[in-house]
């Protein structure tokens, strides 16, 4: 981890910066199109200081490791995710939350027997004993 902190007037810069989604003390976050189009001029070989540098960050982070950092970072996981994962979509889905307060007694009833039998199913698999 860097323990480069960046200063008020610095990380107001930044932000001005159209490629920067958000910017705190020790963090940049890049907007979404910044990171698809890093990525190609990457693999078209452009160096990766120029690619900061064209697309308008100042000196300090176009001569820090930021750079070098963040196309590996992303070249990485580009290759072990597949290109979806530099758009920020979440990988994981929300858990599914069943409101019981709005299930009439019937349907409430017919849910807790369905998660009763779901539970001993499971506990079947999971306690099993050889014969």
């Amino acid at each position: 981890m860097s323990k480069i902190e960046y200063t008020k007037e610095q990380i107001e810069e930044l932000i001005s910066n159209p490629n920067v989604r958000s910017c705190t003390s020790k963090y940049i976050t890049f907007t979404d199109e910044f990171k698809v189009r890093a990525i190609e001029l990457d693999k078209s070989w452009l160096y990766h200081r120029r690619i900061f540098k064209d697309f308008g960050f100042p000196g300090y982070i176009v001569n820090s490791n930021i750079p070098t950092q963040s196309l590996k970072n992303r070249r990485w996981r580009s290759k072990e995710k597949g290109p979806i994962w530099l758009t920020g979509k979440k990988w994981r889905q929300k858990k599914e939350t069943i409101d019981t307060s709005k299930m009439s007694k019937d349907e409430y009833i017919k849910y807790l027997e369905t998660k009763t039998a779901y539970l001993e199913e499971l506990h079947k698999k999971v306690c099993w004993y050889y014969p």
